[in-house]
């Protein structure tokens, strides 16, 4: 074998090198890119998981709300204390559920944001 031979035969396999480099280049790239969409996909898993939770929690607390209002309502209803008292009981019965409610929002908010 010549000295010529052997660098075709040198370079045809460099070529041949350089080729299956730049398949395994493409091959990362794409397993990358699948990497990415998986932990995308991640994401918005827990996204939606955590809105769920805040959706429970903010119902529970919108219930606890009209409960509350609903209370109060009947206690005015019923005439069961004097006015001022009943709307006292019916404003400070209110004020805190929706305390609650607009806490509950915000925490809501911060996680999702």
């Amino acid at each position: 074998m010549t000295t010529e031979d052997r660098i075709a035969k040198l370079e045809a396999h460099i070529d041949k090198l350089q080729a299956q480099q730049s398949a395994l280049r493409e091959e990362l790239a794409r397993a990358q890119i699948d990497r990415w969409k998986g932990r995308i996909e991640d994401l918005e898993v827990q996204m939606h998981l955590g809105a769920v939770d805040a959706s429970d929690k903010l119902n529970k607390l919108m219930d606890k709300l009209r409960d509350k209002w609903a209370d109060a309502r009947r206690q005015v209803e019923g005439r069961i204390s004097t006015a001022s008292s009943a709307g006292d009981t019916v404003r400070s019965g209110l004020e805190d559920a929706f305390e609650d409610l607009r806490k509950a929002l915000l925490e809501a908010r911060s996680k999702l944001g």
